[in-house]
Formats: structure tokens, sequence, C-alpha cells
């Protein structure tokens, strides 16, 4: 529990560095799918700014569960999505993860 704690704290004090995000918005909806070890996150009002990669079959960000912090990023934006937080993502600006949808870089949590 300790080390999941600290880990949040370093996230939270290292993310909130960031520049201009991409996209900023609340969280509508987290999508896991296994099948591609993939895990999408629908911004309220959509993707701001897409790069041209960017498909018609769905207006979200996504990032792949092999990341060496995958689960740390999910923990965190399952509580920005319970919590109803603002959330500021930094993208790739462009799909490397999945070939049609941006690939999520970092974030940062707002109160």
């Amino acid at each position: 529990m300790l080390r999941i704690t600290i880990t949040i704290t370093f996230l939270l004090c290292f993310l909130s560095v960031s520049a201009e995000a991409n996209t900023t918005a609340k969280i509508t909806k987290i999508l896991m799918y296994e099948q591609g070890d993939i895990i999408y996150v629908y911004p309220e009002g959509g993707v701001q700014n897409p790069p041209s990669c960017h498909g018609s079959n769905g207006d979200y960000l996504s990032y792949k569960m092999s990341r060496p912090m995958a689960k740390e990023y999910f923990s965190m934006l399952m509580l920005a999505f319970a919590a109803q937080k603002t959330v500021a993502f930094r993208t790739e600006g462009q799909c490397l993860d999945q070939s049609v949808s941006e690939t999520i870089r970092y974030f940062t949590v707002y109160r």
C-alpha cells in the first residue's frame, strides 16, 4: 500500500509540470480491450486537435497495457473518472499504440 501511495504521489508531482495539453477534459468512459492489449480513454467533448491518423471509428485516446507504467496510468485514470476530475492529456501527436487513435504520452489530473 505504501508503494502504491508513493508511486501515485510521484506521478502527481512529476506529471503536474506539463506544458500545454493536447486534450483537456473530464473522462466519459474508459474501455479495456484485452485482445488488443489497449486501454481506450474517451474525453468529454472528444479529442482536441487530433492528428491525421486519428480515425473516425471513435473519439478516444489510447495506450498499450505493455507500457512500463500502464497499471499506474490505469489506476490514476480510474480515480480521475470516478471523482469526475479534469485531466490534461499530452499525446504523441501520432497513432503509435493503435493505428487509428492518438497515443497518450502522459497526463495531469486537476482538482
